[in-house]
């Protein structure tokens, strides 16, 4: 649970009956700023204003479950005690508690680009950050469960999972999950005892000299297992001092799993097979059909290929890492 998210349901409904009245809490190392509770039990982010309003084109807004106000009047009640202050208020209104965490995570995730004391034009880019967001869950999602799982597992099991988030696919549509440089990653999964995966013909056919390394991961449903949810804590304890990279993480978490965000803590897999069962192979190994023989009048090609007798590449998480990094030193 998120330090927001633990303020956050300690708090009490408000006694006063305004629309403008909150329960607040002040926010560790962002003392200007507040976690409230609204009258209609909605979890509000107040925000300090440090510049004066008219500096700064700052428009109300109501979208996707987001509403903003900006430079409000506010009767805020911390431990009994009321004060009054001017805030912008972002407010969660949509009612529904799963997608309500992922408000206050995201909240607690934008705190550090937002600062204790942000200009008129910050606020802006926090509130169109979240605006986007909540815009994206509402849609359809761009990957499986199964397959966003798969690569947050490869991620947490770097000992530098920054150096992953980094080069982690921003947009859905490209072919490889991560990019470096001269070097590409794309993570398989499968429920199946066999190493049997579905591929595109760019995949294994790469041009221009690229190096594409496939990471092969058996999975498999368990109620003792860890959820999307779990392997992102897990990787946001080792990125702690990396504020940008956490934001990229949920950002590209949630606008993946668009309205499925509501089961980012139900469905779990098997942690322990995962990891033993983690392999990577070289494409140029893998049987697949050469695009030479590919007819230029088709297109969207795929296939799937096992790789059972394919050679293993002996690498860890890292030491891969390491040889994307070096390939792509080399051919600078």
């Amino acid at each position: 649970m998120t330090e927001l998210k633990k303020l956050y349901v300690e708090l009490p409904l408000p006694n006063n009956s305004s629309s403008n009245s909150f329960s607040a809490a002040p926010i560790s190392g962002y003392g200007n700023h507040r976690i409230a509770k609204n009258i209609y039990n909605q979890p509000s982010l107040l925000v300090y204003i440090s510049d004066p309003i008219e500096d700064f084109d700052l428009i109300n807004q109501n979208l996707y479950n987001i509403k903003v106000v900006h430079n409000i009047k506010c009767e805020i009640e911390i431990k009994g005690k009321l004060n009054i202050g001017y805030f912008t208020v972002i407010t969660y209104i949509g009612g529904d508690d799963d997608v309500s965490d992922v408000f206050l995570i995201m909240c607690q995730t934008l705190l550090s680009s937002l600062g204790r004391a942000p200009s008129n034009k910050k606020i802006k880019d926090i509130v169109n950050k979240l605006i986007e967001l909540f815009r994206a869950i509402k849609k359809p999602p761009s990957k499986t469960i199964q397959g966003l799982w798969s690569e947050l597992f490869l991620i947490s099991q770097s000992s530098n999972p920054e150096d992953y988030i980094r080069s982690w696919h921003s947009i859905p549509a490209e072919k490889f999950d991560f990019c470096f440089d001269s070097f590409r990653l794309e993570v398989k999964s499968t429920v199946s005892e066999l190493r049997i995966h579905n591929f595109s013909i760019a995949q294994l056919n790469p041009v221009g000299g690229l190096e594409v390394i496939i990471a092969s991961i058996r999975v498999g449903t368990t109620a003792n297992g860890l959820s999307i949810y779990d392997l992102m804590n897990l990787i946001n304890i080792k990125i702690l001092n990396f504020p940008e990279i956490k934001e990229k993480l949920c950002s590209l978490v949630y606008t993946t799993l668009g309205f499925e965000v509501k089961r980012i803590k139900e469905i779990k897999y098997d942690y322990g097979l995962a990891k033993d069962s983690l392999r990577f192979y070289r494409a140029e190994d893998i049987p697949k059909i050469d695009i030479v023989h590919i007819p230029k009048e088709l297109s969207d090609v795929r296939f799937s290929s096992n790789l059972l007798n394919s050679k293993v590449l002996e690498v860890g998480v890292d030491t891969l890492f390491d040889i994307a990094y070096t390939k792509g030193k080399d051919e600078a």
